[in-house]
């Protein structure tokens, strides 16, 4: 693995590189790269005032293919100076992959206004967190995905939760696309499907647990290198169905929550 970034621009589409190969099938991408990826093409959908994700659901319907060109396609589906829903499709080829909704709202500071309503909640998951140096990665599990050896890097709770959840540590390695920076919804997109299966080792020669689907409120962009996500992995093994679901949270605070569905089958 020698790509420094995750994609490579190809005109105007975007190819893969082998760090966003995923869990599943070598030659297909990984949710965290795929995310990472409509984050960066959304900062290029204009707006009528200054605006920033504030949800993000995605639909990946089909295998997102590693080396192949994608193009990536941004709609306006509702224009406004408060609100703007846009839709993103990825093609490769012929072939939608992946559908998205995000909605962004626009920026205001009301940090100084009186009478503006205060969380209910100050808790902050990663204040309260072992620092990632402290827990163990995984890039030396033989089965993890190559986005988690060389595009991201992942450190996790293995057997016992903190403080009743279980947690990660997330970050990414290297940019986005090619020789050009890190944008933010890219930062709070990518961690989404990280609350995937959280707290779960599964043994991938018995059970895979697929998520087709990932969804993400956040309240700001996230500060700082590391973002922390904690929750946990519900399974309902009459129809063999599961849900994940996290709070994200960085040096700061909570920042949003995220969760996904799964499709749990046996090997």
């Amino acid at each position: 693995m020698t790509a420094g970034s995750l994609y490579e621009r190809d005109g105007d589409g975007y190819v893969g590189t082998d760090c966003t190969i995923g869990p599943w099938d070598p030659g297909a991408q990984s949710g965290g790269a795929v995310l990472a990826l409509l984050g960066h093409v959304l900062e290029d959908v204009p707006s009528l005032t200054p605006m920033s994700l504030a949800r993000l659901t995605v639909d990946i319907v089909r295998p997102v293919p590693v080396g192949q060109r994608l193009q990536v396609d941004a709609d306006v589906v509702r224009e406004g100076k408060k609100i703007q829903l846009a839709e993103l499709v990825i093609r490769a080829g012929d072939t939608v992959t992946t559908r998205a909704r995000a909605l962004r709202i626009r920026d205001r500071d009301v940090t100084d206004l009186d009478g503006m309503p205060t969380s209910t909640s100050d808790d902050n998951p990663a204040a309260t967190l072992p620092p990632p140096e402290e827990l163990d990665g995984v890039d030396h599990v033989p089965w993890i995905a190559p986005f988690l050896k060389y595009g991201a890097e992942l450190r996790r709770t293995w057997k016992e939760p903190i403080d009743g959840v279980h947690a990660v540590w997330c970050r990414l390695r290297i940019p986005v696309v090619e020789d050009e920076p890190v944008r933010a919804a890219s930062r709070a997109a990518f961690p989404l499907d990280l609350a995937n299966l959280i707290g779960v080792d599964l043994d991938p020669q018995r059970a895979t647990s697929i998520n087709p689907d990932v969804t993400g409120h956040i309240a700001r962009t996230p500060v700082g290198e590391w973002m922390a996500l904690t929750g946990h992995t519900y399974f309902a093994h009459g129809p063999g169905h599961g849900i994940s679901t996290a709070v994200m949270s960085d040096a700061e605070g909570v920042f949003g929550v995220a969760s996904t569905s799964q499709i749990l089958d046996p090997r």
